[in-house]
C-alpha cells in the first residue's frame, strides 16, 4: 500500500516540471579535450559530411517551399533532452534547447556552427559544444514563418558527439 503514495507523489513532481531546461548549458564553445570532459574521438571528415548534408537539406527545403528552420519549442524540449540533427559516418550533431522560450535556426547556421570560422570544428576529434552562430543577415529570420512563430535565435545548442 506504500506505493501508491509514493507513485502519486512521483506523477505530481513530473506533472509540475516545467519543459525549460532547469540547467542550462552555457552557449560559449566548449571542447570536450578538457581535463573535465571525455573526448569523443570523431572523423574531422564525418564532421564536414555532416555540415555538407545540413545544407543540402536547407536548400531541399527552400526549393520545395518548405521550412528551412529547425524549431525548438519550450513545451516540446523535455527539460534538456537534445535532439538529433545529422549523423555522418559516428559523429552526430545533437541539439538542444536551454532558453525560456521557442527557439528557431536555419539547417545552414547549424552546419556553419559545424565548420565555420569560430565553429566546433576547431575542437578537432574530442568534438564539443556551442550555441549556434547565428547569421543575422539572413533574410529567412524576417520572413513570416519566423516572425509570426515568435521565435528567437537564442538559447539553443549544437554538441558534436560520437554515435554509439
Amino acid at each position: 500500500m506504500r506505493a501508491i503514495p509514493i507513485l502519486c507523489s512521483i506523477i505530481a513532481v513530473l506533472g509540475s516540471a516545467s519543459a525549460t531546461c532547469s540547467e542550462p548549458e552555457p552557449a560559449e564553445q566548449i571542447c570536450y579535450n578538457r581535463p573535465d570532459a571525455t573526448p569523443q574521438n570523431i572523423d574531422l571528415k564525418d564532421i564536414g559530411a555532416a555540415a555538407q548534408r545540413l545544407r543540402l537539406y536547407h536548400a531541399s527545403q527552400i526549393r520545395k517551399h518548405q521550412s528551412p528552420f529547425w524549431k525548438m519549442k519550450v513545451a516540446d524540449a523535455d527539460n534538456c533532452a537534445e535532439w538529433r540533427a545529422m549523423t555522418a559516418g559516428g559523429a552526430w550533431v545533437l541539439v538542444k534547447l536551454v532558453g525560456e522560450r521557442d527557439a528557431a535556426v536555419t539547417f545552414k547556421d547549424i552546419a556553419n556552427t559545424l565548420t565555420q570560422g569560430q565553429g566546433l570544428v576547431n575542437c578537432g576529434a574530442a568534438g564539443g559544444q556551442m550555441g549556434v552562430i547565428v547569421d543575422g543577415g539572413d533574410a529567412l529570420y524576417a520572413s513570416p514563418e519566423f516572425v509570426s512563430g515568435g521565435y528567437t535565435t537564442e538559447g539553443l545548442l549544437v554538441k558534436v558527439v560520437r554515435g554509439p
